[in-house]
């Protein structure tokens, strides 16, 4: 285990976090040094002692079209060299704030690279106002329009300022200013525990008359003064965070408040402008610092980080609808523990790379893969390859990882590579959105339901295709429905006066699940209560395959309450798998208040009563009987015959 004896102080656990970020630790308040100074090496090693890594993905030189290192040769004004800066792609753009630049301080500058022409240029910013310097914070987005950047180092204090940059005017906003660290004791600051007016913070706000020195960097001594009045519980200053944007939310976790390593976690609403903390269910990651990661459509994930004592290689996710942190198999061959490094997905897999592991500077490269949970090493060690490197920025476009500046363990970085993930870049399958536009489209359909009252358009083909039902329904030759819609067809009767097909028995929300698994194969927001008169419908239009796919959502479901229902329902049609679960409940559950009560129910099926009656007292048997110790006696350990016990 690489880590800080469990002897030393917090100030020298806090020394190795100090070292990556350019802190003199001989000067208590935190002044800025020169990376030239530190005493680590950088290594540009990435195979841990093994030449040919477990799990490794490697090709055929003469066809090697991906996985090969290229130096992104771009126009334009290419940013200063720098570490630890926020980045994010929008708008076919990486978007780049900030960072260290070493021997030139913290910086607040702010460029755009165009995937698009291949040129970096400074971004616009017409706003009076925009953040200060700092480093080791994280940029969000929203939107295809806005971005968030949250607190960071600036080179005296660490920061908990929340900004807003809107691309389209061009414009800063401070949501939040920095807490005022002279009127506040450390320990009401970081506890969140007061509500109180935020002032600015050193550092933490420019105007841009007098942001920067011109070539992008402040020395963080500027000092704004301006109130403004937040009551709620706000995050404490710190930096090497986890931070995303979900449902109009600003979700902050984890970080470094200069003291101590964090996990807490807070919440703004973009909408009420107040801050909460949030109380996470599941197994919450441990403190820590400076992790990679990386969000998707309802979920973020973290990997690493550094906690005072040792870096990690653990991997949880966290879902940002329940707010439930579940740590994440690392079957396969896991990156080492490190941090400082970077995440990305692709293709359904999180690509990590780079970071520091204690002693050297990384250029290793691994994947996970979603669908089977094994973590594999690539080998990314052909082309213009980069040094290893940490606090670098790292951002999927297109099917290329790109990849700039950092810190080598001697330099500042401003070189900028590329990464093919994939030779050619194949676009995600659109083809349930394009099936989904067909449903209850009146101009491309040839065949009109009526349910509740609801015209509802759909195609004979397709439904035929899938369904036995719609099939004899519309090209037997003898049914009413076939002649009917044989004749409107005939007579290119136009969708608007077509004769339409009344679906009796049925709903019409039940009914359009119906038509989305048959043009799409698959079903979304499905619950018990629409569940089970789907499945009861599944097996009148002959559709096993979604009958089935109802029996596994209802069965997740079962209550007390419904399991009655869910019994009457599986023994009238058929549904013997979800039969058995609902019984087994209800026999685990026989003395629960609620379901003695309900059993009156199934008077209308008294098979169901006798076999509830007969499944019990062979339960409570077999209970008995594995309960009850045997009289020592006899041949066979205490008994003329050896009775056993039932499997």
């Amino acid at each position: 285990m690489d880590g800080y004896p469990p002897h030393l102080s917090a100030a020298a656990a806090a020394a190795e976090i100090h070292d990556e970020i350019g802190i003199d630790t001989n000067h208590h308040q935190g002044h800025a040094s020169s990376f030239a100074s530190q005493e680590r090496s950088s290594s540009t090693q990435s195979t841990h002692g093994h030449d040919h890594p477990k799990n490794s993905y490697d090709m055929n030189m003469n066809l090697r079209h991906s996985l090969t290192w290229t130096l992104v040769h771009a126009a334009g004004s290419i940013p200063p060299a720098r570490s630890g800066a926020a980045s994010v792609i929008l708008q076919n753009k990486l978007f780049m704030f900030g960072g260290y630049g070493g021997g030139t301080g913290r910086l607040d500058d702010f460029h755009s690279f165009s995937f698009d022409t291949n040129t970096w240029e400074e971004v616009e910013v017409l706003s009076d106002e925009k953040p200060g310097c700092r480093e080791n914070n994280g940029v969000v987005t929203s939107d295809n329009s806005k971005v968030y950047l949250f607190g960071g180092y600036n080179g005296h204090v660490w920061l908990n300022d929340l900004w807003m940059f809107d691309i389209v005017t061009k414009c800063w906003t401070c949501l939040q200013e920095s807490s005022d660290i002279n009127s506040l004791d450390d320990e009401s600051t970081r506890s969140g525990s007061s509500s109180y007016h935020f002032r600015e913070g050193r550092g933490g706000r420019n105007n841009n008359n007098n942001s920067n020195n011109g070539n992008g960097h402040s020395n963080g001594d500027n000092v704004i003064e301006g109130r403004r009045s937040i009551s709620s519980k706000i995050p404490s200053r710190r930096f090497g965070y986890v931070s995303v944007v979900h449902n109009n939310k600003f979700i902050l976790w984890g970080g470094f408040d200069g003291q101590k390593w964090l996990n807490d976690m807070y919440e703004f609403d973009f909408d009420t402008k107040t801050w909460r903390e949030v109380h996470a269910l599941g197994k919450l990651p441990s403190v820590r610092s400076c992790p990679a990661y990386v969000k998707d459509d309802t979920r973020v994930y973290i990997q690493g980080g550094y906690d005072g004592m040792e870096r990690k290689s653990d991997f949880y996710s966290f879902d940002l609808d329940t707010y439930t942190w579940n740590e994440m198999p690392a079957k396969g061959n896991p990156p080492s523990p490190r941090y400082f490094h970077s995440c990305c997905l692709y293709d359904n897999k999180m690509h990590v790379y780079g970071g520091y592991n204690g002693s050297q500077r990384l250029s290793d490269m691994y994947y996970y893969d979603f669908e089977t949970q094994v973590w594999s090493q690539i080998n990314a060690e052909h082309g213009c390859c980069p040094s290893g490197r940490s606090s670098l920025v790292a951002q999927i476009y297109g099917n290329s990882l790109y990849a700039f500046g950092g810190y080598n363990g001697d330099t500042v970085l401003n070189d900028f590579y590329k990464i093919r993930l994939k030779a050619v870049s194949i676009p995600s399958s659109g083809y349930d959105r394009d099936m989904l536009k067909l449903i209850d489209n009146q101009e491309l359909s040839d065949v009109t339901f009526l349910v509740e009252g609801k015209m509802v358009y759909a195609n004979r083909a397709i439904l035929a295709t899938r369904s036995e039902y719609f099939h004899i329904m519309f090209f037997s030759g003898a049914m009413r429905e076939s002649i009917q819609s044989t004749e409107d067809i005939a007579s290119n009767v136009t969708a608007k006066n077509r004769r339409a097909i009344e679906i009796q028995d049925v709903s019409h929300v039940v009914f359009m699940k119906v038509l989305e698994y048959i043009y799409t194969d698959s079903l979304k927001n499905i619950n018990v209560e629409l569940g089970i008169p789907l499945l009861i419908t599944s097996e009148r239009f002959m559709l096993d395959r979604l009958k089935a796919i109802c029996e596994d959502k209802i069965r997740q479901d079962v209550t007390v309450v419904n399991v009655l229902e869910i019994l009457l329902t599986s023994h009238r049609h058929n549904a013997t798998g979800l039969k058995d679960i609902a019984l087994e409940f209800i026999l685990r559950n026989l003395k629960n208040e609620t379901i003695t009560k309900n059993l009156t129910d199934l008077k209308s099926e008294p098979d169901l009563l006798i076999e509830i009656i007969r499944r019990n007292s062979s339960f409570q048997s077999n209970d008995n009987h594995v309960a009850l110790p045997q009289t020592p006696s006899g041949p066979f350990c205490g008994a003329d015959r050896w009775g056993g016990t039932r499997r």
